[in-house]
């Protein structure tokens, strides 16, 4: 999985089944440029906890620890109680 910027200047990214996938929240900077400065690596977290599934981007030093960030975001600041992580993704550049 890549990630880039389109022609709408957005951030998405590209996988063996579509070449624009949208990232519905964004946890990080949005500037790819300093996404690609940061010293950790980019991760796409998947979640179901509503009544659709959403992909956040974020900067973590391993999928654990981005997979966790997305559980205490949702349990935190969203008030979900049974969160459901669907997968954590490593992102190229």
């Amino acid at each position: 999985m890549k990630l880039y910027k389109n022609k709408h200047d957005e951030l998405v990214f590209s996988d063996k089944l579509s070449e624009c996938n949208t990232i519905h929240l964004v946890h990080c900077c949005e500037s790819l440029e300093e996404i690609k400065e940061d010293i950790w690596k980019p991760y796409l977290v998947a979640e179901e906890c509503t009544n659709f599934p959403r992909i956040h981007l974020l900067t973590a030093p391993s999928e654990d620890e981005a997979l966790q960030a997305i559980d205490e975001y949702l349990r935190e600041k969203e008030n979900v109680k049974h969160t459901h992580i669907i997968g954590v993704f490593k992102l190229e550049l």
